[in-house]
């Protein structure tokens, strides 16, 4: 499971590199509209639509990553001095609530794509699928990490069950 954990880190690490250099694209289009702008009273018609895009995009990658850096909300109502099995049980609920999110993301965002296709952004005529084609992706990457991470706490709840460790305290 390591291995695969590796290829999924290897093929996102190309995702969170092309989101950055969305941002510094991002970042050079509004400096150079705003200089534009201000400085010469002309702009780049696109530069707004553009902008929106590529924030959208960043958006729903982030959110990717927050799934494979744990980063996301987790249960801690109850103090932590409760039994781990009680505290890996609320993790694999996380994970479960995690896996469910991405498969709507993924099965809705499929459907906003193929709506997307049928309408063109107005500054740049691209298809609005644009918008809503990362949904689906970025839902791939949140199933298989949530999915790995749920794989890793079921794996350690088993190792850590009672007859194991009175077995071991004996």
């Amino acid at each position: 499971m390591n291995t695969f954990k590796k290829y999924l880190d290897k093929i996102f690490s190309k995702v969170l590199l092309f989101g950055m250099i969305l941002l510094i694209a991002m970042v050079v289009i509004v400096f150079t509209n705003v200089v534009l702008r201000y400085g010469f009273a002309s702009g780049i018609k696109w530069s707004e639509e553009v902008s929106l895009v590529i924030v959208v995009w960043f958006t729903f990658i982030a959110m990717a990553l927050g799934v494979k850096e744990n980063l996301h909300i987790s249960i801690t109502l109850l103090p932590h001095n409760m039994p781990k099995v009680i505290n890996d049980s609320l993790d694999i609920i996380k994970y479960v609530a995690e896996i469910f999110v991405g498969y709507i993301m993924l099965r809705y965002g499929w459907l906003l794509t193929q709506n997307g296709l049928r309408s063109f952004l107005p500054a740049t005529h691209i298809t609005n699928a644009i918008n809503y084609v990362v949904l689906p992706i970025n839902a791939i990457f949140i199933i298989l990490y949530a999915t790995y991470y749920l794989y890793v706490a079921i794996t350690d709840l088993r190792s850590k069950s009672p007859d194991k460790e009175n077995k071991t305290n004996v």
